[in-house]
């Protein structure tokens, strides 16, 4: 096992500008098609710390997953560190890493979402994914979904790791994403 590749990494942000572009040339090539792409996205090195805002400083990069266009994967540097140990104990448990899909969610990014989503989607400036304290694992119903062995596996051992699945997104809360979980020391849901 090769630890560097499984333990956040703080960024410097020096390929930021080439992820930034890439993501925006996938948006397009989806927009082209009429199918939207939500991807990572790229902190700033002039982020001020507000909700979608974060700066590349205060961030670190996942090193075993990307997004869907193949970009890094980010969240806060606590968050991250916690989220190793999750994955270390997923990993022993089912003998894979977890698979995320998005992570840390600009601001820009949660305008374009909540224009499509509409009231579903958090209110911009809102979102967990804009503190980078909130990953969605990979929108597979049959591996992550409710009521799979992974699912229970994380809501029942995700919070040992300060990580949880808001009542708001299971089963029977109002917003049901089976995919979707948040970083809170000390919560549970």
């Amino acid at each position: 096992k090769n630890p560097s590749a499984a333990s956040p990494q703080p960024t410097t942000g020096s390929s930021a500008t080439d992820l930034t572009a890439a993501a925006a040339a996938a948006k397009a090539k989806a927009a082209a098609g009429g199918v939207p792409v939500w991807v990572t996205s790229v902190p700033t090195a002039d982020g001020d710390g507000s909700n979608g805002h974060m700066p590349m400083s205060s961030m670190c990069l996942i090193g075993w997953g990307t997004d869907q266009i193949g970009s890094p994967q980010y969240l806060r540097c606590d968050a991250a560190a916690a989220l190793s140990q999750l994955n270390d104990a997923f990993r022993a448990r089912f003998g894979e890493p977890l698979s995320m899909d998005l992570t840390y969610r600009s601001y820009d990014e949660q305008v374009r979402i909540a224009a499509y989503y509409g009231d579903v989607a958090a209110k911009p400036g809102t979102s967990s994914h804009g503190l980078g304290t909130a990953l969605d694992v990979q929108e597979w119903p049959g591996v992550y979904g409710f009521g799979t062995e992974r699912y229970a596996w994380l809501v029942n051992n995700a919070p040992t790791y300060d990580w949880f699945a808001p009542s708001r997104v299971r089963e029977t809360g109002a917003y049901p994403e089976y995919w979707h979980y948040e970083y809170g020391p000390g919560r549970t849901s």
